[in-house]
């Protein structure tokens, strides 16, 4: 985990306390070089069409849904609390779940609880949006030192979130438009054009983009044109205890490694 907030990046102690002093309509904080590391204290991480609550391997639940779990739990182990903030997708869940000892889910409510297909999620990204920064409004100036966002969906809320709290944004891709269209069958249906536009804003907005191996950072230089010194490679954090729900003889799921990837 140690190698995780190395890569991760940045000097950043003296531009957080900046950001703890006054509501955050300064200009963003910038991460600087990879390599050089202090460790923030709170992260607001955003995973928008997947909860890390849900079972992988059910709805979208997948490889990234460990992956969170897993990144979560090692980054609070670490003394760094984390909040993931997720789509609410049933009624009548609590606002705030303890997924662990220093790691909190928020469920925001953000257009049907149920029936809403990931490609329909972009409309509701503003509503999503809100309900990050109500969460926000009730903390106190500069509560959260970075936003860490996985996928394209949430990462255009961490973008937004970012700029608003004037901390460092974070993103991990997971998948890439531009590589599955690269490898399109023929007959398949092509991933859409504001997927494309959308990752190719965020790979400009964020200060570190997080890789999981050599190849998919060289994807993101070479199809989004990526900044190499703001892209980092850490290999995902990997699980081989997870549980299946209790009454189910289901065995666990396989390491956030070898889970199916996010499409």
């Amino acid at each position: 985990m140690s190698q995780y907030v190395s890569r991760l990046g940045g000097s950043i102690s003296g531009r957080i306390a900046a950001a703890r002093a006054t509501r955050p309509d300064a200009p963003r904080l910038r991460l600087p070089a990879v390599g050089h590391h202090r460790k923030p204290r709170r992260v607001a991480m955003l995973s928008v069409h997947t909860s890390p609550l849900h079972q992988p391997g059910t709805g979208d639940a997948g490889g990234m849904n460990v992956y969170i779990v897993e990144l979560a739990k090692r980054l609070a182990a670490i003394n760094i609390e984390v909040e993931v903030f997720t789509r609410a997708t049933t009624g009548g869940l609590p606002p705030v779940v303890e997924l662990a000892p220093g790691v909190l889910v928020r469920h925001v409510d953000a257009g049907p609880y149920e029936g809403l297909a990931k490609e329909e999620l972009p409309a509701q990204l503003c509503a999503f949006t809100h309900g990050v920064m109500q969460a926000w409004a009730g903390h106190r100036p500069g509560y959260y030192d970075l936003v860490h966002s996985h996928y394209w969906l949430s990462g255009h809320v961490g973008w937004l979130a970012a700029e608003r709290w004037g901390v460092p944004l974070v993103h991990a891709m997971h998948t890439m438009a531009k590589v599955k269209n690269a490898a399109l069958a023929e007959g398949d249906t092509p991933e859409p054009a504001a997927r494309v536009i959308g990752e190719t804003q965020i790979v400009a907005a964020a200060d570190r983009l997080i890789a999981n191996t050599a190849e998919e950072a060289e994807e993101l230089v070479r199809h989004y044109d990526a900044d190499p010194a703001k892209v980092a490679v850490v290999p995902p954090p990997a699980s081989t205890s997870t549980a299946s729900p209790p009454g189910t003889d289901a065995p666990p799921p396989a390491p956030a490694s070898a889970c199916r990837r996010t499409p």
